[in-house]
């Protein structure tokens, strides 16, 4: 019976962003209903087509800068609706994508606007790929809507699936970045009003985050503000980058 509990128990810890964000999407299909392209980029966080190009047109810029080229093998963890991935497609760039996400719709909805892209629905806290396979790992607001431990988690997995001299690149928020105090607010005013919030938002430490690239064996660790635009785009968030020896 405890082996039981313990089970369900896991079941509904890791459920939490599936929840969330099942519910943030179906949200915004009542919102937008007759509108299923708005509904699917607002689901992410875009407030028109143009901003979505133009958040992606960044990412794929920050790709380049940490070295994305062709041929290579890269996997989009949280790829969503796609912002990324057809950010990819148009600027011509050839090579193996996957993007992994929780929410089936958001998924889907990336497929049928990158029919050359595989995109999967995967819900545990791993990369599925298999070992030493791929060139660059990257994800955008992700590891700012899980538990400390689960960024763990997907860390070390990603350091099994990129192969030696590979790239793992990620935003998230720190409360050290005063622009990323409006979110802390936000979320402060919902437990004030009602005693919780519908969705986890987590700030990291660049400590933790050293700590954990030292444990799992990263080097060649870089972080980039927020506000930094020397070689790409303002990213808003943190980025994180760092390497797999060779």
């Amino acid at each position: 019976m405890a082996n039981l509990v313990q089970h369900f128990l896991a079941r509904a810890n890791r459920a939490h962003s599936v929840r969330s964000y099942n519910a943030l999407v179906a949200g915004f299909r009542r919102q937008y209903r007759g509108d299923y392209d708005m509904a699917m980029i607002a689901s992410i966080g875009a407030l028109s087509p143009l901003e979505f190009e133009r958040q992606g047109d960044g990412h794929v810029a920050v790709l380049r800068h940490h070295g994305l080229r062709d041929g290579m093998s890269i996997y989009d963890l949280g790829c969503g609706s796609g912002r990324t991935a057809m950010a990819l497609q148009r600027s011509s760039w050839r090579g193996r994508y996957k993007g992994a996400d929780i929410v089936k719709p958001l998924v889907h909805y990336l497929k049928s606007k990158c029919p050359g892209y595989d995109a999967v629905v995967h819900r545990k806290l791993t990369i599925a790929a298999p070992d030493a396979s791929l060139d660059m790992i990257f994800h955008w607001s992700v590891f700012t809507h899980l538990y400390p431990e689960e960024c763990f988690l997907y860390m070390e997995d990603t350091f099994r699936a990129l192969k030696p001299g590979g790239r793992l690149i990620f935003s998230f928020l720190e409360l050290e970045d005063a622009k990323h105090h409006g979110v802390f607010d936000s979320r402060l005013g919902r437990f004030r009003k009602q005693g919780w919030s519908d969705t986890l938002d987590v700030f990291l430490h660049r400590d933790w985050i050293r700590y954990w690239a030292k444990r799992i064996g990263f080097e060649d660790l870089s972080f980039t503000d927020g506000t930094d635009e020397t070689h790409h785009p303002q990213f808003w968030q943190a980025l994180a980058a760092m390497t797999k020896p060779a």
